[in-house]
């Protein structure tokens, strides 16, 4: 199971067309980076406006079918385009790129006019976790112009992975964790700049014995708004500004959540054991060392 299939279900696709002279570029907010998802050739350029005629003579002598022509691309060339956009751009924040299929392995149309079509979502790369022991709050926080994002949540318990919600003394450890906590915690929090959460049975049911002291783990991180579908970016506060995306600071963070490292994609799986510290709201840098299960989802 992707563990991050939900967020990224949330998450506004971009589009770009360019014609095969042109650079095409790409770019995503601060605190998120390219998640290409579709770079193809279209057959021909869909209309003059798009991509005009080369003032060659040649050009100017097949302008008849210069738009109608359908090129039959090779799996081949679509693949090379696929494979270079992907290095050139995936993960990072912005990229520029030639779409000339000459450097891919040939033009299969001589003097039509091409384009390329991309597709691509912007996806946060850092993560922050935060642990309320049974029927403790916690609270989600993002700066103006920001959304929470969640990754993942669990909701129960797993074995030695206890350290900041200890088990009643002589209550022997055990694992049991519901199936549904992040969708429940994307139903509640997923594009509110603020939310709050109990850690309670009425929230997220009751999958331990009664003895055990289950808790709550909240994987999740601040997105700019416009990076969201538009129903998950909310609307306008009154402290926030309609062209956020523009904004180059790095922090998404409201100052209260500030002070603390972050979690690299790579290691923000939970539950993820040994990474917890004393503290409830807690960070790790890259730990792709560290093994991860995939939290439960229901299935759709």
């Amino acid at each position: 199971v992707d563990v991050f299939a939900l967020l990224s279900g949330t998450l506004r696709t971009y589009q770009r067309a360019g014609c095969d002279d042109e650079v095409v570029t790409l770019k995503c907010p601060p605190g998120t980076s390219i998640s290409i998802e579709v770079a193809q050739y279209g057959k021909s350029a869909p209309s003059k406006s798009l991509c005009g005629v080369r003032s060659t003579p040649s050009a100017i002598s097949r302008m008849s079918y210069s738009y109608n022509v359908s090129c039959l691309w090779p799996n081949a060339i679509q693949y090379s385009l696929l494979q270079t956009v992907v290095e050139t751009c995936q993960k990072k924040r912005q990229c520029k790129f030639q779409p000339n299929p000459k450097t891919f392995g040939g033009d299969p149309c001589p003097g039509v006019r091409k384009y390329v079509e991309v597709a691509y979502k912007c996806r946060p790369y850092e993560f922050r976790s935060k642990v309320a022991c049974e029927n403790e709050r916690i609270q989600l926080k993002c700066n103006p112009n920001s959304r929470v994002a969640v990754y993942s949540a669990s909701y129960g318990r797993t074995e030695y992975e206890s350290i900041q919600c200890p088990q009643p003394q002589g209550v022997p450890e055990e694992t049991c964790l519901v199936s549904y906590a992040t969708e429940t915690v994307m139903q509640l929090c997923h594009g509110k700049r603020t939310c709050d959460l109990t850690a309670d049975i009425s929230t997220f049911g009751s999958p331990c014995k009664p003895q055990s002291r289950m808790y709550l783990k909240v994987v999740y991180t601040c997105v700019p708004r416009k990076v969201l579908k538009e129903q998950y970016e909310g609307a306008l506060e009154p402290d926030e500004t309609e062209d956020e995306f523009s904004n180059d600071e790095d922090d998404d963070f409201d100052v209260y959540d500030a002070g603390n490292e972050f979690i690299r994609e790579s290691a923000a799986s939970p539950p993820a054991p040994n990474i917890e510290g004393i503290a409830k709201d807690n960070f790790t840098k890259d730990i792709s060392d560290v093994s991860s299960k995939t939290p439960p989802h229901k299935s759709n």
